[in-house]
């Protein structure tokens, strides 16, 4: 059982079945001095003087006047009195069997006293009448507390309000959870300015109000120290471009004044310095993916074209080392996009996919519509070693590297990836990774058509 609410829902149903069920094994197996306590509430003093005007009643007015006073009082009192001579003979009636039973057990009770007998509901006294002659007036009580624990309907009723106070106070005690979970998720998803604005819940002094005040306290502090490590890579690299741009022209320069010997030199020079270039062209796109607020100008785009123009060239150039691109499936595919950040997402997976596949291998890509998903899927499959399973979630992190030395060889410095990631969530798509049964890497990239859009 996963569900918080669940757990607290059953233990609170489970604690008041339990106490339910305590409540009425206590009034099933009610004990002779609760039932003694029932009879002097019903009033001992009453029950005699009841008997004594029976007695009486039968010797004026005979079975018939005792017939009506008896009923009469059991219409009043809710009582079920019987009235027998000494002899035992029913005077109002013919006897139940209990009452049978009851009076056959009787021995001589003390005269104008109530005596309690088995089964401990019923009661017994016996009195004199203005003749001198013994009666024995026999009384049961009504039977209200057993219809009470036996009825279905009051018991069904009694279950149900007891589930619903269980359902409305685990409700209570999750709810918030549920909220504060919602954002989290939210959080987590990457919207940094999330935070809990219910004052409901901010004004909390429990636990899950502490919970609410940390969480902002928290995701302000992350926010403000990734604000600022995005801040830093994008000044880092604007600064950057000029001292390159002067570093170019220098090198230009010095390829005129030196010979031949010092070409190698010069050029070697020239290659560090585009590939810093590369380094802060990507980090100036990835910074402002991940500071734009709302996605860009989005258009209808042929999908398929893109692919088999990436596909084309990546072929072309695998060709120098000895490795290969194919496009095994190309089903046509419209979907909403800025051309140039799509372009630039599928060519760096598949770029990506060439560096590290073996040599004499081929790197296969497929672009197919799934069945009723409403959304075009790209799938780019290399021979390489693979990524351990560990890491398959953090290759699309910025400046993350598998294997350190390999990443530096092939020249790639981790951002590849992550701005593949950061333009796919602007398109409102998904992007991940497997690793293949038989080696190799598989990236997945999903976009939503322009039709289901």
């Amino acid at each position: 059982m996963r569900s918080l609410f669940l757990r607290i829902f059953l233990w609170f149903c489970a604690g008041s079945l339990l106490l339910a069920a305590v409540i009425v094994g206590a009034l099933l197996f009610t004990t002779p001095d609760a039932l003694s306590t029932a009879w002097r509430r019903v009033g001992r003093g009453a029950v005699v003087s009841a008997a004594r005007v029976a007695a009486e009643t039968y010797e004026s007015s005979g079975s018939s006047g005792l017939s009506i006073y008896m009923q009469k009082l059991a219409a009043d009192t809710g009582l079920h009195p019987q009235l027998f001579d000494s002899s035992g003979r029913d005077l109002n009636g013919s006897p139940s069997p209990d009452m049978v039973r009851d009076l056959a057990s009787l021995s001589s009770p003390p005269q104008d006293r109530l005596t309690l007998l088995a089964p401990p509901d019923t009661a017994a006294v016996r009195v004199r009448g203005p003749s001198g002659s013994l009666y024995s007036f026999l009384t049961t009580l009504p039977r209200r507390t057993d219809r009470i624990v036996w009825s279905p309907r009051l018991i069904l009723s009694f279950v149900l309000f007891g589930c619903l106070v269980c359902y409305l106070l685990a409700r209570s005690l999750t709810a918030p959870m549920v909220r504060l979970r919602a954002l989290t998720s939210r959080f987590s998803g990457g919207d940094l300015a999330t935070r809990v604005t219910e004052a409901s819940l901010l004004r909390r002094r429990d636990e899950i109000g502490g919970m609410a005040r940390d969480f902002n306290d928290m995701a302000m502090r992350i926010e403000t120290l990734m604000r600022g490590q995005k801040r830093l890579l994008a000044d880092v690299s604007h600064e950057l471009r000029s001292p390159l741009t002067r570093m170019r022209l220098s090198v230009g320069l010095l390829r005129r004044s030196v010979g031949a010997e010092g070409s190698t030199s010069v050029s070697r020079i020239e290659r560090d310095i585009e590939r810093l270039d590369s380094l802060i062209q990507q980090l100036l796109v990835l910074s402002r993916l991940e500071c734009a607020a709302t996605p860009p100008p989005m258009e209808k785009l042929d999908l398929a074209q893109i692919v088999t123009e990436i596909v084309a060239d990546a072929a072309f150039e695998a060709q120098s080392m000895n490795r290969g691109v194919r496009l095994v499936e190309c089903c046509p595919s419209v979907v909403l996009g800025e051309q140039r950040f799509l372009h630039g997402a599928v060519e760096n997976v598949i770029r990506n996919a060439v560096r590290y596949t073996k040599p004499e291998t081929e790197v296969q890509v497929r672009l197919f519509r799934p069945e009723g998903a409403g959304r075009a899927v790209i799938t780019v499959v290399d021979s390489g070693p693979g990524v351990l399973e560990s890491e398959l979630t953090h290759i699309f992190e910025p400046f993350y590297r598998v294997g350190e030395a390999r990443e530096r060889e092939s020249g790639g410095v981790g951002l590849g990836l992550a701005i593949t990631r950061q333009v796919v969530n602007l398109h409102g798509g998904s992007v991940q990774a497997f690793n293949q049964p038989g080696g190799g890497l598989e990236v997945q990239i999903a976009l939503t058509l322009a039709d289901a859009a």
